[in-house]
């Protein structure tokens, strides 16, 4: 069957290069039957003429949910994997020095952050940890997991005896993450935006650090099988799976980089995620049947063609809408008083604040476009202190792209968390909550209890140091307030969660 489809897409005037699919038992059988001996290979002969390559390509979105379900399932103490050392800055793998990557650690962060409104492990969420198995097929919640920010925190526990093996867990999320960049490079420019080598796509120079790496990756997947360890490893169809694609890959950039003359190949094209995306739209507007027929696909391919084709609202279209004065009014019923006391509790906390404070500024000089202003607000990379809490985590994160904030701006950071805070305890959280725009609330309350911080004068293009602590507030305030509401969804499903256990529980008992 799949030989005819091929086979039927080349009469028709296509050039069928490669096969994309995931790593089920049923595929790996279909691609075998290519050979005279059946066996599993990176390159077929290709049925359309036996001279041409067909390349065997394991779904990348596939195999990154299976490196973390195969970590999720590790039954030993910590849920550990035990892996070769792998040094990202030359490349050079290790077969002598074992690392313990922990799960555990993922957890306990998770647990210790989880009252803050601001977190070093930004995105990390109990159903990221804890996914059921329908949840386990959602890719955000694995890039919850594989995260740069939660690979700087745990970096940061070096030591804690808590976080034993901080400093290898965070490596082997890096590892993974530098191989996710580089197999999902979607658009020619992501790399260019993002400030990162890893994202640009995949070409067939010799000094290619992208090739490199995936040619350092399956010397470290070779080595890591070698190990034969019971547990603490990939499953065995996780691991050749993962090395037979990287193989593909790289002999595809080369075919068609040589042989077809391309300048460039988009790894991220080379997936299934796009086709499940749009049959699973044929299947939802079908009433969520999976089997649909000929006559349903026909249906509703012609709806989504005609909903591409009408026109989208756009943010000019809410430009009449203002907001109300009410907002200001609904400020003077909270008293909220910001001690010296209150802004040394977020002293361990310093290099988080630096790095929102990094995003405020950056929102603020966005809307100002003011040199005189941008002075006020960041200070550089040679002037700000990186060896200090406050710029530590920016200064570890940044590629060239990110701000240092100045005083100013981490004052503001600091008052508007707290501010959110006092909000939220027991006396004030219900009316708070029930209240309208709450946004707006809380950035009059912090503008409300900030002193008199600097001595600035209005600059040549009329902005004011009001408007300046202004919009810092406003986006301090979207931020605190979107992780509060992230914080209490994650302490809902945990509630839920533990419920459901009680009542498995008492029915296993027979209670």
């Amino acid at each position: 069957m799949l030989k005819k489809v091929i086979l039927g897409l080349e009469e028709i005037g296509y050039r069928v290069i490669a096969v994309v699919c995931d790593n089920n038992s049923l595929n790996r059988k279909a691609m075998k039957m290519f050979l005279p001996e059946p066996k599993l290979s990176p390159v077929y002969p290709h049925p359309a003429d036996p001279d041409r390559p067909c390349f065997y390509v394991v779904d990348a979105v596939h195999l990154f949910k299976c490196i973390r379900n195969n970590w999720l399932n590790q039954k030993n103490a910590g849920t550990c994997f035990f892996y070769p050392r792998f040094e990202l800055s030359n490349n050079e793998v290790h077969p002598e020095c074992k690392m313990t990557a922990s799960f555990k650690h993922l957890r306990d962060l998770h647990k210790e952050e989880s009252p803050l409104l601001l977190k070093s492990g930004y995105g990390l969420t109990s159903k990221a940890l804890n996914p059921s198995s329908f949840e386990r097929q959602d890719v955000k919640l694995v890039l919850q997991v594989f995260n740069p920010h939660v690979a700087e925190a745990l970096a940061a526990r070096k030591g804690h005896t808590d976080f034993q093996h901080a400093t290898a867990t965070a490596e082997f999320i890096k590892i993974i993450l530098r191989w996710w960049s580089i197999v999902n490079v979607k658009t020619p420019s992501k790399g260019f935006h993002h400030r990162n080598v890893y994202e640009e796509p995949m070409s067939n120079h010799t000094d290619d650090p992208k090739a490199s790496f995936l040619s350092a990756f399956i010397t470290w997947l070779d080595v890591w099988e070698f190990y034969r360890h019971d547990t603490g490893v990939l499953t065995q169809e996780t691991l050749s799976a993962l090395r037979l694609s990287a193989q593909s890959l790289l002999a595809l950039v080369k075919y068609c980089v040589s042989e077809l003359h391309f300048k460039y190949i988009l790894l991220g094209k080379v997936q299934t995620d796009t086709l499940e995306s749009r049959f699973g739209q044929y299947r939802q507007m079908a009433g969520g049947q999976y089997h649909i027929s000929v006559r349903q696909l026909c249906e509703t391919e012609g709806r989504i063609r005609l909903q591409n084709a009408l026109p989208r609202m756009s943010n000019d279209d809410l430009r009449g809408i203002e907001e109300t004065d009410s907002v200001r009014d609904a400020g003077t019923s909270f008293s909220v008083h910001v001690s010296d006391a209150d802004l040394d509790e977020l002293r361990a906390q310093m290099p988080v604040i630096g790095y929102v404070g990094g995003y405020c500024a950056h929102a603020a000089m966005k809307v100002l476009k003011c040199e005189s202003c941008q002075r006020q607000l960041v200070v550089t990379r040679n002037t700000a202190e990186t060896g200090e809490d406050t710029h530590a985590l920016i200064a570890q994160l940044d590629r060239g792209g990110l701000k240092f904030p100045s005083a100013l701006v981490i004052t503001v950071v600091m008052y508007t968390e707290v501010v959110v805070r006092k909000l939220m305890t027991e006396s004030t959280s219900t009316q708070f909550l029930h209240g309208p725009n709450q946004k707006n609330v809380v950035r009059q309350l912090t503008l409300d209890s900030l002193p008199r911080l600097e001595d600035i004068d209005t600059c040549e293009n009329g902005h004011t140091y009001e408007l300046l602590i202004t919009l810092v507030a406003n986006c301090a305030a979207n931020i605190m307030l979107n992780n509060l509401c992230k914080q209490r969804n994650d302490l809902l499903r945990i509630e839920k969660d533990q419920k459901a256990k009680n009542r498995k529980a008492r029915i296993f008992l027979g209670k």
